[in-house]
């Protein structure tokens, strides 16, 4: 009978490292938007969507980062970094913003950033050649 393989502790922690990289990338995509909007007329309406693509963009380098440190398996560490960064990121902004509200756009922010890593994986896929 096959032993099953221990978790590899490497992944995990680089992994988590790449995680707040990308929080760090998100924070200052969100202060540059800040500072935008404070001299900008921007609608409103907008907001929620720029703040979905500092999301992707911040996920694109966690994920870039993780294939660059990894072997293998790329696909499930970056759902897994995907979940990762969005809790952290929702504990982090919900301490900045004072308290967490339990809604819907909670389980909408784990999709939204699972879903868009496994893309961006897909991606990241195809341009390097890699295997998943």
């Amino acid at each position: 009978m096959k032993k099953l393989k221990m978790i590899n502790w490497s992944d995990v922690v680089a992994v988590l490292k790449a995680c707040l990289i990308g929080i760090v990338a998100t924070l200052i995509g969100v202060v540059v938007l800040a500072v935008v909007l404070k001299f900008a007329d921007l609608p409103t309406k907008y907001v929620s969507y720029i703040n979905d693509i500092i999301k992707i963009l911040s996920l694109f380098i966690v994920i870039w980062i993780i294939s660059r440190k990894t072997n293998g398996k790329l696909l499930i560490k970056a759902v897994f970094a995907g979940a990762v960064y969005s809790l952290l990121t929702l504990i982090i902004f919900s301490a900045l913003n004072g308290g967490v509200q339990f809604n819907a756009s909670i389980i909408y922010d784990l999709l939204f950033a699972v879903i868009s890593s496994v893309i961006i994986t897909i991606i990241l896929n195809l341009i390097t050649r890699k295997t998943i």
